[in-house]
């Protein structure tokens, strides 16, 4: 990983980090969020999952300000993903 990468890399997950903050206090069923990122392909690669309980996943996907939330926290640092960028998946229990 590049120099730069890392700070990008660093500047994402600072962003993330608040929208997680944030979604753990106000958005039931919440559990985490994560991203993955190829920097040759940069910011088309970037992927945004926020994970729920698999009962709250319907209702989140309809109710939560989460996608807009992450665009406005990522574009503050430059970064402009689009909104297919951005996952809800259950959490897998096995």
């Amino acid at each position: 990983m590049r120099k730069n990468d890392k700070k990008l890399d660093n500047s994402i997950r600072i962003q993330l980090t608040e929208v997680c903050d944030y979604a753990l206090d106000h958005t039931q069923g919440f559990l985490w969020l994560t991203h993955t990122v190829d920097y040759k392909r940069f910011p088309n690669s970037l992927a945004v999952r926020c994970v729920f309980t698999a009962d709250s996943l319907a209702a989140a996907i309809q109710e939560t300000p989460l996608n807009q939330l992450i665009k406005d926290k990522l574009s503050t640092a430059g970064i402009n993903i689009q909104f297919t960028q951005i996952q809800y998946t259950p959490e897998k229990i096995n």
